[in-house]
């Protein structure tokens, strides 16, 4: 009797599900996590009219993605506690991603061995530092953001195109490709621009095959998940897209981890490139091919143009190198010297890149309790416990809910993960519509020859129940802020609540 042939996918797969359960179960989350609680957690308390949940205003906005609504229902029903919640959904995430690769590249052609492969080049094949943004797979990032609306919608972007690559064969894929469209442009816009880059690669490459009127139903399709997605009722589309001019800045650190020299975060997937070439020598309309070139060119002009919230369109340029890289390795018709060769580089160039960078050493290492891990590396992963934080004294003077003037960032941010709103958006926020206005505000409240009248105005204006100051020792005593009673104080940290 013949033995099954072993599913080399299903195990790496199974490898890297007890990874993702490693790291929900670790809860050393940071960023963005913050932000995503206490989205769930606005939208669990007022389903129909949630207001900003950084700080409490307004009505509705692009953060209350179908993703987010799902949660917040789920917490709603059950009571349960939206941390635990947005993070367990990291496994569905996780799912998803894998059975998303395993389509494309077995659409592609390629077998369970080359998805392995390129499922490792996808964590991995990156280079010695990580960008360390949502929606770029690599391992280092995914260890933070695993159960963001980022990775939902990569998963979602690489179903759809693998429905796309269907659809050169007939025209049955179009509902889920416009279904698809549709959740992928309210769940994350930036993944919706990654998507409509890769999507028209692969329409170039199929242009030959697909007929007149199949153009004009993927032309309805796409239409009509437009008119889907403006129909949404937490936010508008104008809006959503108006308001990316305003994240220019906010992704500048990405153009720096492009070129550094360090960090180089590009660098491996370049070991894909012969494999790449290979595919375009037999076919000079393969997917990968296009989908490679279209993602250079857009990532090419996003740095000499420095419109640098293009630059989050790098994974679609990636990808099709670690595809490539997967498919080609294990390929029998390829030479076998090149093929080893090629495994061996990559393995030693990933072994090198520790000696400059342990990114991906970390992200691994994130799926092991802190407790086990050497002080220096769990200083890299730990989460501050919410015991330890100053923000922590807000809740023994102020429910949740209220409003809180700070004057860090990492406060508000703190601030909201606990419950609480801001007086200044903790992230980049253009649609509330006075971001500036707050800013200015924040400034005269902490400066020097702002009198304790005019703080306290201030404070009063925006409805802030308490001023927690942790970064401004030139502000203090029990008069600092007229009309707030200084209820706390311990060193640099002063806490003053109407």
């Amino acid at each position: 009797m013949m033995r099954p042939r072993v599913n080399s996918y299903l195990i790496a797969s199974a490898v890297v599900l007890v990874w993702a359960v490693g790291v929900v179960l670790a809860d050393t989350w940071v960023g963005d996590f913050q932000l995503h609680v206490a989205t769930v957690r606005t939208l669990a308390g007022n389903v129909t009219h949630p207001p900003d949940p950084m700080v409490g205003t307004g009505d509705g906005g692009p953060y209350y993605s179908p993703y987010m609504l799902v949660l917040a229902v789920i917490v709603r029903l059950t009571g349960a506690a939206p941390a635990p919640v947005v993070a367990w959904f990291a496994i569905p995430n996780v799912v998803l991603l894998l059975v998303a690769l395993r389509r494309l590249v077995g659409r592609l052609g390629g077998s369970a061995a080359a998805a392995t492969v390129a499922l490792a080049a996808l964590l991995l094949l990156w280079g010695p530092g990580s960008a360390g943004w949502s929606g770029f797979p690599d391992v280092r990032s995914l260890a933070e953001t695993l159960p963001y609306p980022s990775t939902l919608a990569f998963g979602l972007m690489l179903v759809l195109w693998e429905r796309l690559l269907a659809f050169r064969e007939g025209i049955g894929p179009l509902v889920a490709i416009g279904v698809l469209a549709a959740a992928i442009v309210l769940v994350h816009p930036f993944t919706a621009v990654e998507t409509g880059v890769g999507a028209v690669a692969i329409l170039i490459g199929g242009y030959r095959t697909i007929s007149v009127r199949w153009w004009l139903a993927l032309a309805g399709t796409a239409t009509a998940a437009v008119a889907v997605a403006a129909l949404w009722p937490y936010s508008s589309l104008v809006d959503l897209f108006a308001g990316a001019s305003a994240l220019v800045e906010v992704h500048r650190p990405l153009r720096l981890a492009l070129l550094d020299r360090h960090t180089l975060i590009c660098g491996y997937g370049l070991l894909g490139l012969p494999a790449l070439v290979l595919r375009w020598r037999r076919d000079r309309t393969d997917p990968l091919v296009l989908m490679f070139v279209l993602g250079a060119v857009v990532v090419a002009a996003a740095v000499l143009t420095r419109q640098h919230q293009f630059l989050r369109v790098i994974p679609v340029m990636m990808l099709p190198l670690q595809v490539a890289f997967g498919m080609f390795v294990v390929d029998r018709a390829a030479p076998a010297a090149a093929r080893v060769g090629t495994a061996a580089a990559a393995a030693l160039v990933f072994v090198a890149g520790f000696a400059v960078n342990t990114a991906p050493g970390l992200g691994v290492l994130s799926a092991l309790p802190v407790r086990w891990l050497p002080r220096a590396v769990a200083d890299d992963l730990r989460t501050l416990p919410i015991g330890a934080d100053p923000t922590d004294r807000v809740r023994q003077f102020a429910p949740p809910g209220s409003t809180v003037l700070t004057d860090s960032k990492w406060t508000d941010r703190r601030l909201n993960l606990l419950g609480y709103y801001a007086v200044n958006p903790g992230w980049p926020n253009p649609w509330i519509g006075d971001q500036d206005a707050r800013a200015t505000a924040r400034q005269e409240f902490l400066g020097a020859a702002t009198t304790p009248a005019q703080r306290g105005e201030i404070a009063r204006w925006y409805g802030a129940r308490c001023v927690l100051l942790t970064r401004t020792p030139g502000i203090g005593g029990p008069d600092a802020v007229d009309g707030y009673r200084q209820v706390s104080v311990a060193g640099n940290v002063s806490l003053y609540c109407a």
